[in-house]
């Protein structure tokens, strides 16, 4: 599972991935085993469960 994620940053770290996101209102990350909520991310705000962190990528301009 962390290879992939790490292939996905990989994947989407350059100019290609520079748009937002446009078709989800807010992104929510859960434990697989108990559905437990780790991160809520919306377009101006972040909350995330101890012991975890998100790093947000800015849209650069052209």
């Amino acid at each position: 599972m962390k290879n992939e994620v790490q292939e996905m940053i990989n994947r989407t770290n350059g100019k290609i991935e520079n748009t937002p996101m446009s078709h989800y209102s807010r992104v929510i990350i859960e434990r697989e085993k108990d559905s437990k909520p780790i991160a809520v991310i919306t377009n101006d705000d972040c909350e995330v469960a101890d012991g975890f962190r998100v790093r947000l990528k800015p849209v650069y301009p052209d």
